[in-house]
């Protein structure tokens, strides 16, 4: 009776707040997962190179959408692995094989390879596409079709190609790797998460919705990992009430490709330059623009009615940029008055712990909060520095 009284007092006090973790690619590299546009494309240099091999009858040569490569001579070149893209180039100059990267999008991608993530590639996309509206603008509709096939589509082309090299390489990518760190912030979370809903009427359940920006599943290592955040009964909780989970792959998934289909483009239609690329007409300009993808699926729709339950939710933040290639997606959720927190599981870059990129991150997510106002409501809504921690320990 007196146990049954305490859960009353309890659940008068206190609210329970849904979880909504969002993953990006810092949580697959956090993993030590070779993910990074990096090293995509010193693999991808690497596969060219295998199927260009020459024999004493066969010249070296290859070529593809992307680059071609060849040497004029009929000698032996040795099967080499890459471990840079300037270790392919030294290579490409010892050997004297000539190469290319053919389209100018993909050349720009190249060297600038070290300096970009995968959200920066996404936003390199849409100022060439700016760049093009631009100049239809300025010299009028009479260059437009032109502009449309000798530009636009050979921009298109490109990011198709390099999407499906990207599916390919994940596909190499060993995913099955459990971090002891990020378990137990798990853990911590969904321990007090269980103490909320347990306290709940019977016929109110909480939810946990896990969005997944990245196409691999390490995510999934903490559903059968013993300490997992979605198993529903654990560490001697049996007696737990059940709470609704769900993994959301909200850019598709390797792993179920054909009824969840990759998304790789850019997603602000916020941007002052989007509305005048729509009145083009011309909906090539509109191919990689996330939006029109989000409808193939039901994805983005699982994802609004999570931020349309009756509970507010926190949000979690584990690897992912908030970089504006998602601008309007988390623009929905950062700005819904539902979100009740904001908190960053932060990248440890050194061995002290300020050396971390938790200010930048709060600057990124602050480009999401579109109106004077709701600026001034983030503030009130992350969590501050001191009560944050790091996705995982600092590795060098």
């Amino acid at each position: 009776m007196a146990r049954d009284f305490f859960h009353y007092i309890y659940f008068l006090y206190s609210v329970l707040m849904n979880k909504l973790f969002l993953i990006g690619n810092g949580f697959d590299l956090a993993h030590d997962l070779k993910t990074r546009y990096t090293d995509f494309i010193v693999w991808y240099l690497s596969k060219v190179f295998s199927k260009s091999e020459s024999t004493t009858t066969h010249p070296f040569q290859y070529e593809d959408g992307l680059m071609w490569m060849r040497h004029s001579s009929y000698n032996n070149v040795p099967i080499i692995k890459f471990t840079s893209i300037q270790h392919f180039k030294d290579e490409m100059n010892n050997y004297k094989i000539d190469y290319e990267f053919k389209p100018t999008f993909f050349k720009t991608l190249i060297n600038s390879a070290h300096e970009y993530n995968w959200v920066d590639i996404e936003s390199h996309y849409y100022d060439a596409l700016t760049k093009l509206y631009l100049k239809i603008n300025e010299k009028g509709d009479s260059i437009k079709q032109s502009i449309i096939d000798n530009d636009l589509k050979p921009l298109n082309s490109c990011l198709d190609l390099i999407k499906n090299e990207l599916i390919e390489y994940l596909q190499t990518v060993e995913i099955n790797k459990y971090d002891k760190d990020i378990g137990q912030h798990f853990q911590n979370e969904l321990f007090k998460f269980r103490q909320e809903n347990n306290y709940l009427p019977d016929h109110e359940v909480g939810e946990i919705h896990v969005l997944n920006f990245n196409y691999t599943s390490t995510i999934e290592n903490y559903i059968n990992n013993n300490l997992t955040m979605l198993d529903p009964y654990i560490d001697g909780y049996s007696n737990s009430k059940k709470v609704n989970w769900n993994i959301n792959y909200i850019h598709g998934s390797l792993k179920d490709i054909e009824n969840n289909p990759i998304i790789f483009g850019y997603g602000d239609e916020s941007d002052s330059y989007y509305e005048k690329i729509e009145l083009l007409k011309s909906n090539e300009f509109l191919d990689h623009i996330k939006a029109f993808r989000y409808m193939k699926v039901g994805n983005y729709r699982n994802l609004l009615k999570f931020i349309e339950l009756p509970n507010k939710f926190d949000v979690f933040i584990m690897g992912h940029s908030c970089g504006l290639s998602d601008r309007l997606l988390l623009n929905s959720i950062f700005e819904s008055e539902k979100c009740n927190s904001i908190k960053i599981f932060y990248h440890q870059k050194g061995q002290d712990k300020n050396e971390n990129d938790f200010f930048p991150k709060t600057q990124e997510i602050s480009r999401h909060f579109i109106t004077e106002k709701n600026k001034v409501r983030m503030r009130a809504l992350m969590v501050p520095e001191n009560e944050c921690d790091a996705l995982t320990s600092f590795k060098k």
